[in-house]
């Protein structure tokens, strides 16, 4: 077995077809066919099933192509850490909640690289894609929240995917409205207070219940009118047009200067950190970005 190979085969999974797959990797396809036949006769594991439209992965093929793409990616990680680019290229990815920030600590990080070569990502995505790229090494840290609605459940899911949690900051459960809301005025709300208005929240993909809701989920739920966005652009128009609110956690989920947060009541609290492998040493790199979450968290 052979990285080489490994590469083959999941990109054949992420392309759907040899063909595309071979184009991609800029082989032919007899050879990218014998490559990933070899190495399913080698591991002794079914990984494709091929048909006419194209190759379709076993259910033994995504939990073996599971354990390659991490091993693909710690062998990146290694290349980057000790062997460096020819270039000297820096790397580095975060995947966060919506948290404004988290974006503010990032945007603290880059500065500091003036100058230099790199190629950052910060990936701003559903709760459990948050997991998933820790967990398969997609980026080095994810930042999120837990609340008394979903702590047992994500805990519980932490230790199945060998992720660590560490707690950063606790703050107070809130909305955040437009300055021209009808309730801006208030210094607190209640979940009644909010019932005219349409809720905006982030959809979770294929995980959109309770236990990966962004904020707390009892908002959501009994909230009559809800609306469900991708981008943050979108929930800022709503939230302006529409006199709708948004769960937020405290820290300055919307950087927008026409909106404002303002606490629930009864008050509930988020616990919001960040994870990591806990097989993995944080790089320095990843170390100064928790120092700069630090900071952020603080303002």
């Amino acid at each position: 077995m052979t990285l080489q190979q490994l590469k083959y085969a999941v990109t054949a999974a992420e392309c759907g077809t040899i063909s595309a797959a071979a184009e991609k990797l800029f082989i032919s396809q007899p050879s990218l066919t014998t490559a990933i036949r070899e190495l399913e006769a080698e591991m002794g594991v079914t990984i494709f099933s091929r048909t006419n439209r194209g190759v379709v992965v076993s259910r033994e093929g995504e939990e073996f192509l599971g354990y390659a793409r991490q091993l693909l990616s710690q062998a990146q990680l290694m290349q980057e850490r000790f062997g460096g680019s020819s270039q000297g290229e820096k790397r580095f990815a975060v995947s966060s909640q919506h948290f404004n920030f988290t974006v503010r600590a990032f945007s603290q990080l880059v500065q500091g690289f003036a100058g230099q070569r790199y190629s950052f990502h910060f990936r701003e995505t559903t709760t459990y894609e948050v997991l998933e790229d820790v967990s398969q090494l997609r980026s080095e840290i994810g930042v999120l929240a837990l609340n008394e609605d979903n702590e047992r459940y994500l805990r519980r899911l932490f230790g199945k995917l060998e992720l660590e949690f560490t707690e950063l900051i606790q703050v107070p459960a809130a909305v955040y409205i437009a300055r021209t809301h009808p309730l801006a005025g208030r210094s607190r709300l209640t979940l009644e207070d909010l019932k005219p208005y349409p809720c905006i929240t982030f959809e979770q993909g294929e995980h959109n219940g309770q236990f990966f809701f962004e904020g707390l989920s009892a908002v959501a739920a009994q909230a009559p009118k809800s609306i469900c966005v991708r981008e943050r652009a979108t929930e800022y128009q709503l939230i302006r047009e529409l006199h709708g609110f948004s769960p937020d956690v405290g820290v300055g989920s919307s950087p927008q200067v026409d909106s404002i947060s303002i606490p629930l009541t009864p008050a509930q609290f988020h616990t919001i950190g960040y994870i990591l492998r806990r097989d993995m040493a944080p790089s320095p790199m990843t170390l100064d970005y928790i120092e700069q979450l630090r900071q952020a968290a603080k303002v």
